[in-house]
């Protein structure tokens, strides 16, 4: 297993460079990283090593010290590929800038959980007086296997027990600081700072490789919770019961039951939806302020929570007639007043999300509106349809026209006349011009320049006055379950599928809609228990060993 990172800890406020050095050792030590029937190897996504995301590494620090220690420090951005942050964190590595950061909050992490009574160390019934004590030994095997979420081997608690020795010495005997250090370096390997889930070559087929027990158990924990194992988790995987689909459901069945699945199912919709993209600096608009953004950010939420429901139809964003609102959502709305937030019933010209402040706020221009946006999304987004980049040659700038000469759409389709123009806005603009009774974040119009709006048009053949009228038809369409089907399972395998993997979604997709009701919890459970969740073909951009014991 090769990783692309290996860096000596720079700063540590407190310790001096010996203490540093033999942290580092142990750390170096560990490598860092940037890696039934058979199934068909053609049909599998590569596994890879997935780095920890902001909110996955704070939850994990919370889980694993008990409340002891919390990050206070700023984490590294999660970044987004392809709509979703589970697939940068499979293709991404951590730079060396956010090597020192992990460093330092390692030792900060390790100072508050020792600093706090009882100590980990206390909970485990180990008062050492000195690094020859076998309970040191035992201590560190047991919260490694937590820390690196598998067992540690007995050279890697050797390497740790060595820096616990060392800082013995540099402390002047000092046991319980040696640990305290040795936990901090356990908290800069990459084997807890990266997912290492890289699976093992069947020897029937070592074109296929499958993952470990303690692998799926990583998998599980941070898909379902977005943190790390627990102890049942990890047991599961010593006793070898995370092998089989049937035993895996068992523990999907229990940790979907379990209230922290739900911040990882909403987390789906809500990136899948751009919630948390709607800020002032990424969409400044004349007349929008934090509040209101804020308000459309929480309806949002409210929304994502909405469709993680154990009977909720998945398809019910695009149409419900519930939202929850803040006042000044409300006010913006056109509705009755509200004192505080609320759940309310929306009128019939403002349901779903497609209606929403937060779509129209985040596709569209600072002052105008882009049904080519609004219209790329639903194209993209909810039916799944590919639209071309534009020509780069094409000038892609729309002069607004005078007062009373003409709309938005008007311009448009003016634009849509120029043969290189035309394939794309083809694909994109009858559907966006759905949306023009809605201004540029939203508020609700009759007019635009001056002018009549007009928002009629045609969707496969079927004639709408309005996005009041779209917006059921794109519920029923052909091919938007498969679309929710194919954004889930990007999400939960951290990729995008090549056209071979399709059949995994189309089998998914089967059961959706026919035995599931198109649940989007029990799509879930779906995913995490099937073949492409369990098995591997090859690793993303790496050599084919497992890093497991390194």
């Amino acid at each position: 297993m090769t990783f692309t990172h290996r860096s000596l800890p720079r700063r540590a406020p407190g310790l001096s460079l010996a203490a540093r050095v033999v942290v580092a050792a142990a750390v170096l030590a560990s490598g860092s990283g940037c890696g039934e029937d058979i199934p068909d190897p053609t049909a599998l996504p590569p596994s890879s090593l997935k780095l920890l995301r902001s909110f996955e590494y704070r939850n994990s620090v919370r889980d694993l010290f008990g409340g002891r220690a919390e990050v206070t420090a700023e984490l590294p951005e999660d970044l987004v590929r392809a709509n979703f942050s589970s697939i940068s964190a499979s293709m991404d590595c951590y730079d060396d800038v956010s090597v020192e950061q992990f460093e330092a909050i390692a030792l900060e992490v390790a100072a508050q959980a020792f600093s706090k009574s009882p100590t980990p160390l206390d909970d485990h019934g180990c008062a050492p007086a000195s690094v020859d004590d076998e309970c040191v030994r035992e201590f560190l095997g047991e919260l490694g296997r937590r820390v690196w979420r598998r067992p540690l081997t007995d050279e890697e608690v050797n390497r740790y027990l060595f820096v616990v020795g060392n800082v013995e010495q540099l402390f002047e005997g000092d046991t319980v600081k040696g640990v305290e250090l040795a936990v901090a370096g356990l908290l800069q390997s990459p084997n807890f700072l990266y997912r290492v889930e890289l699976g093992r070559a069947l020897e029937d087929d070592p074109e296929v490789r499958k993952y470990t027990d303690y692998e799926m158990a990583s998998r599980l924990a941070y898909t379902l919770w977005e943190t790390t194992p627990d102890d049942e988790l990890l047991d599961a995987a010593e006793d070898g019961k995370l092998s089989s689909g049937r035993r895996i459901a068992q523990q999907v069945d229990r940790m979907l039951d379990d209230p922290r699945a739900d911040a990882a199912l909403a987390r789906f919709w809500r990136e899948h939806l751009n919630v948390d993209r709607l800020t002032l600096t990424n969409y400044p608009k004349p007349g929008a302020t934090e509040d209101l953004y804020a308000a459309m950010r929480a309806e949002g939420r409210a929304l994502a929570q909405q469709m993680i429901g154990p009977e909720t139809d998945a398809l019910d964003f695009l149409t419900t007639d519930r939202a929850t609102l803040r006042p000044e959502l409300a006010d913006f709305y056109g509705l009755d007043p509200i004192a505080e937030e609320t759940e309310v019933t929306m009128p019939a010209w403002r349901r779903g999300y497609l209606t929403s402040g937060l779509f129209l706020a985040t596709n569209g221009h600072p002052d105008k509106t882009s049904p080519t946006r609004r219209g790329k999304f639903v194209v993209e987004r909810i039916l799944c349809g590919v639209v071309p980049p534009p020509p780069a040659d094409v000038d892609l700038s729309l002069p607004t026209p005078p007062e009373g000469e003409a709309t938005r759409r008007e311009a448009l389709e003016a634009h849509r006349d120029l043969d290189a123009c035309r394939g794309c806005h083809e694909i994109m603009d009858p559907v966006g011009f759905s949306f023009e009774h809605f201004g540029p974040f939203g508020e609700y119009r009759e007019l635009d320049n001056g002018l009549p709006v007009d928002a009629s048009g045609e969707f496969r053949g079927q004639s709408f006055e309005d996005a009041r009228e779209l917006i059921p038809m794109l519920r029923e369409a052909a091919g938007v379950s498969r679309c929710l089907v194919q954004h889930a399972y990007r999400n939960a395998i951290g990729q995008i599928e090549t056209d071979a993997q399709l059949v995994n979604i189309n089998d998914l997709t089967a059961v959706f809609e026919e035995e599931d009701g198109r649940v989007y919890r029990a799509l879930v459970r779906e995913i995490v228990s099937s073949d492409a969740f369990r098995y591997a073909s090859g690793q993303l951009g790496g050599d084919d060993s497992s890093a497991e014991g390194e």
